[in-house]
């Protein structure tokens, strides 16, 4: 018990000061977006086949698109994408230790998604990756998030259309 409130307090302050370096970056909007990131929270009714359509949509081949996928469980397998993130690849200090995760990070994003609601270990990922604009819901800490949308946006379609408007109207 004392270990697991340690932990937390540890890994709620790693968070507190990525997102405080975050904050403090000068990001823009790249045009063209050559490369895209997606942290996911596969909880959500989407598939990969959502991210590979829009990617298409800004002009993107599937290369150009890395997908990381939150599960609770290393031991069940998770066919949303090849990249997972589990409560263990983060060690007891809140460094990022997984090889899916350090992978993740280790590539430069220009637009990088943040499909996911409250998660502190895909808040610790998304702030320790290096991308240039940021794209997530109210839900998460405003400082991870350039552009934010609202929680109330419930079906892909919907979020795919109203980022594909507000990317072409920031320049």
């Amino acid at each position: 018990m004392i270990f697991k409130s340690l932990h937390n307090k540890l890994l709620n302050k790693k968070i507190s000061n990525s997102l405080d370096k975050l904050s403090q970056q000068t990001r823009y909007k790249p045009n063209p977006i050559k490369t895209l990131g997606c942290i996911v929270d596969p909880s959500f009714p989407i598939s990969v086949e959502n991210f590979i359509d829009l990617s298409i949509s800004l002009g993107l081949k599937e290369k150009d698109l890395k997908i990381i996928t939150f599960q609770e469980n290393k031991n069940i397998f998770n066919v949303f994408s090849a990249m997972n993130i589990t409560p263990s690849c983060v060690s007891f200090y809140g460094n990022i230790k997984g090889t899916d995760s350090l992978e993740f990070v280790s590539f430069e994003y220009d637009l990088l998604i943040n499909f996911f609601k409250s998660n502190r270990l895909l808040t610790l990922l998304s702030s320790k990756t290096n991308a240039k604009f940021r794209v997530g819901f109210e839900s998460v800490n405003s400082n991870l998030n350039d552009l934010i949308f609202s929680n109330k946006i419930k079906k892909y379609k919907n979020f795919k259309s109203e980022l594909i408007k507000y990317l072409k109207m920031i320049k």
